[in-house]
């Protein structure tokens, strides 16, 4: 089937196998098969065929896992001199000396999934038996710096750690090789049903707490510390994005692909038969995508009437979906809002 829409972001789901067994997990339920080189191959042709520049993001389970495939479609997409802008998200663990440089001279941007100081994230972030996984995450990042290799955080927040978020901050300038920190809401899909949300008051109290210290950081060390969620503020303020901004989904140009090759609007929304958009064999069903696309906005049309939707860009709907929220899901209203009044008093 023909694409339609010109795919902004691929997201190759690499295996749903993980090393971890985090506690809020959305992609628990994802299929545990390894992607071939042959459906890698096919999607990474599918966004290609606009011939415009494309996000490439691994993503699993633990993408590193497939570490063999992964070093093949990275092979290929420079031996095709595909406009591909490679990204993977990773909790690290796994990382060497061998795949630090294969990721460093294919220049793939790195996100670690760390969700605060050790004890926070121990809470949370566990291999199956319970234990923390903080000291193996440091040493896969400290492995990167030792390669001059700067790196995001993810930061998810839940109920757990929603109150002590400066020790993200605290973490970025400890390890040094931290350019940038992301916070992810609580997903209700997966392991996420199980999770409690953070309190919104304690949310905004945390990201305040986390904001001022980036800001006390920055004029001791003078390395600046960039927030994902104030970037995003910064780009709709100067024009430079518009209207439904959160993710590339929100416009129909996002394509998820499992590890068996199915095709799906949002990878937290992976199984979900209402959300599929085809196969990496027949290609993408542009009415589906259409429609998915429009239900999205549709479901989304209460943003629109907020004061702060110039500079938030919409909330995320997977967060929305799986919250069960009939109006705006106010623990996401409250991190993008904090974010819109540290970049204006700022």
């Amino acid at each position: 089937m023909e694409n339609k829409k010109t795919i902004k972001m691929l997201v190759l789901s690499l295996t749903g196998e993980c090393n971890l067994a985090c506690k809020y997990c959305y992609a628990a339920q994802h299929t545990h098969a390894f992607m071939t080189m042959d459906t890698a191959v096919k999607a990474i042709d599918l966004a290609s065929a606009s011939g415009n520049p494309f996000v490439l993001q691994f993503t699993g389970g633990e993408p590193l896992l497939a570490w063999p495939l992964l070093k093949n479609i990275i092979g290929y997409v420079q031996q095709k001199k595909i406009l591909a802008i490679m990204q993977i998200q990773t909790n690290g663990i796994l990382i060497d000396d061998a795949i630090a440089i294969v990721l460093k001279e294919a220049r793939v941007g790195i996100g670690v999934s760390l969700d605060g100081r050790p004890r926070q994230n121990d809470r949370q972030r566990c291999f199956a038996d319970g234990g923390g996984a903080s000291g193996k995450i440091i040493s896969g990042i400290e492995k990167l710096k030792e390669h001059a290799i700067d790196i995001g955080i993810t930061c998810v927040v839940t109920e757990q750690n929603a109150e002590e978020l400066s020790g993200i901050v605290e973490m970025a300038y400890y390890l040094g090789n931290v350019r940038r920190i992301g916070f992810d809401l609580l997903r209700g899909q997966g392991r996420g049903t199980n999770v409690e949300a953070a309190d919104q008051v304690v949310l905004t109290k945390g990201l305040e707490k986390a904001f001022a210290l980036a800001d006390k950081m920055e004029n001791l060390t003078g390395r600046k510390l960039l927030f994902s969620q104030v970037e995003r503020v910064e780009k709709l303020a100067k024009g430079e994005i518009c209207g439904f901004a959160h993710c590339h989904a929100m416009n129909g140009q996002t394509a998820y692909v499992d590890a068996e090759g199915s095709i799906y609007a949002c990878g937290s929304l992976i199984g979900n038969e209402a959300f599929y958009l085809g196969n990496v064999d027949i290609g993408i069903d542009v009415n589906k995508q259409e429609k998915i696309a429009n239900y999205i906005k549709e479901s989304m049309n209460f943003c629109l009437r907020c004061a702060s939707f110039p500079h938030c860009g919409g909330a995320c709907f997977a967060r929305w979906y799986g919250s069960s929220q009939q109006g705006a899901y106010e623990v996401e209203c409250s991190l993008k809002q904090a974010a819109v009044k540290w970049w204006k008093n700022r």
